[in-house]
């Protein structure tokens, strides 16, 4: 299943959503510029340097990583469906939370999937603890879990796939789409654990996740007595 967009109007414009697209889209040209040229040494070069290594981190060296490994990801389609994420979930959480609050823990929702990410490391799989953590989604998951707190019964437009590239599109209620996202997520990650090397950080979207859904807890009311003339499904 793949998202389109949701049935959920917003009061104004999502300035901190666009504006973080913005930057990943800026921040990838160096990788794409790199893809396409084939040049191994410069991808190499920004993954180990903008990328999170947390052993490094660990030793409190190049922790400007904490920052930049949110903005920097490995191919197109890494970033293509991080973005499709962000731009679909991240315009009402914006709204609801405003602006400042907003980019804080979107930017705290990211940092709390890295520490989730190298705890798992330390104690099921040390040897990834020296693999570059690249990409937005663990931010994203925290935008996702606030969306669903504040949002449960949003109607997620949804394509579904099946046989020879066919597909149709529903509406389906975000609790649900989410529900279904999570527990792929929690098999994949317990699956995945004590794995020789693991592409997908399957536990920086984890504690992403479950900070977004702490984080929106008591935002609920505000979206309670804007719901009726916004519109909103909550």
């Amino acid at each position: 299943m793949w998202p389109i967009r949701d049935v959920n109007p917003t009061s104004r414009r999502p300035v901190v959503t666009q504006a973080l697209i913005v930057a990943n889209v800026i921040m990838f040209i160096p990788v794409l510029y790199a893809l396409l040229t084939g040049d191994e040494a410069l991808y190499e070069w920004i993954m180990l340097y903008f990328g999170l290594i947390p052993s490094h981190m660990l030793a409190l060296t190049d922790l400007h990583a904490l920052l930049t490994s949110m903005f920097t990801h490995a191919d197109i389609f890494h970033i293509l469906g991080n973005m499709v994420f962000l731009h679909i979930f991240g315009d009402n959480v914006e709204d609801v939370m405003g602006r400042a609050t907003y980019l804080f823990f979107y930017l705290f929702w990211g940092l709390t999937a890295i520490g989730l990410h190298t705890l798992i490391c330390l104690l099921f799989s040390p040897w990834m603890l020296d693999v570059p953590l690249v990409g937005a989604s663990g931010a994203i998951s925290g935008v996702i879990g606030a969306y669903v707190v504040l949002f449960p019964r949003a109607r997620i437009l949804t394509a579904v796939f099946g046989y020879y590239g066919y597909y149709s599109t529903i509406e389906i209620k975000a609790l649900h789409y989410v529900a279904i996202w999570f527990i792929f997520q929690l098999i994949y990650g317990l699956l995945a654990l004590g794995l020789p090397f693991l592409s997908v950080a399957y536990w920086a979207h984890i504690g992403g996740f479950l900070a977004g859904v702490l984080v929106a807890l008591p935002f609920r009311e505000r979206v309670k007595y804007r719901a009726r003339s916004l519109g909103w499904r909550w």
